[in-house]
């Protein structure tokens, strides 16, 4: 059950009173990025000082909403200014602040603006590349299971994507597919649409080392040329193509651009 919070915020561009978690996060979700995150923390500083009861469960609210893939609410930079915020909590005790700081180990892997970590794939020909060895300026990593029923059903969905395979056809983007679990039979028996480069993690260092973070698949990844973190753990076909027409003529802008570009879903 979601907690009511009593709180008002004067910054003048949001006021809310006995609001709940969800309509609190349809606010702070719809305005600018830098302003949303503004926000964020100074709900999550005002609910501190009603106490830590209030506090744990709105934490506890914020974590299910913003970290799960398939909510509308789910957004990776909130999530992490909740877990900060929490892990550094006055009003919270140090064991209430071990949950947090173990969720920050997982938010800090790929985080948008960051980095992403480097791929090594096996394509089905035998061969070896590097996902920091694309070029293009933009690569969507689509994480994928043989067998599971709702990539299956993605990969349909991928097979007829006119938006890829153009962006793809103009060298703007690169779909890389990346199975990471270790039947790599049942891999090899598995067609990808042929604009997609179908890979193996043969090392197993995302599943083995988890070097990403997947609750679920499929599971999309958008980087730009530096291989920035510009989507991370997207779970929708639809929000990632609506993020990629977002970004059409700003390949060589800052990362800053391009998460301010794709923030509103």
């Amino acid at each position: 059950m979601l907690l009511t919070v009593a709180l008002m915020v004067t910054s003048g561009s949001l006021k809310a009173q006995n609001a709940t978690p969800d309509k609190m996060l349809a606010t702070i979700e719809a305005m600018p990025r830098q302003a949303a995150k503004s926000e964020m923390s100074r709900w999550l500083d005002a609910t501190a000082q009603t106490g830590s009861k209030q506090y744990k469960t709105l934490i506890a609210s914020l974590e299910e909403m913003l970290s799960e893939p398939t909510w509308d609410y789910h957004n990776e930079e909130l999530f992490a200014l909740a877990m900060e915020h929490a892990a550094n909590g006055s009003c919270l005790t140090e064991n209430e602040r071990m949950r947090p700081k173990a969720m920050l180990e997982v938010v800090r892997k790929n985080k948008p603006g960051c980095i992403a970590n480097d791929i090594d794939y096996e394509t089905h020909d035998g061969s070896h590349h590097k996902l920091s060895d694309i070029s293009t300026p933009y690569t969507l990593i689509y994480f994928n299971d043989p067998e599971c029923l709702s990539c299956a059903k993605v990969k349909e969905r991928l097979d007829t994507c006119a938006t890829l395979k153009d962006m793809v056809n103009d060298s703007i983007l690169t779909v890389l597919g990346i199975y990471p679990l270790d039947n790599v039979e049942e891999w090899k028996l598995d067609p990808m649409p042929t604009y997609i480069i179908n890979g193996w993690d043969w090392e197993q260092k995302v599943d083995g080392e988890q070097s990403y973070d997947l609750m679920t698949m499929p599971m999309f990844y958008l980087l730009d040329h530096e291989k920035r973190v510009i989507l991370k753990n997207e779970a929708s076909l639809n929000r990632t193509l609506k993020a990629l027409s977002k970004l059409k003529g700003i390949e060589d802008g800052d990362i800053e651009t391009k998460l301010d570009a794709v923030w509103k879903k």
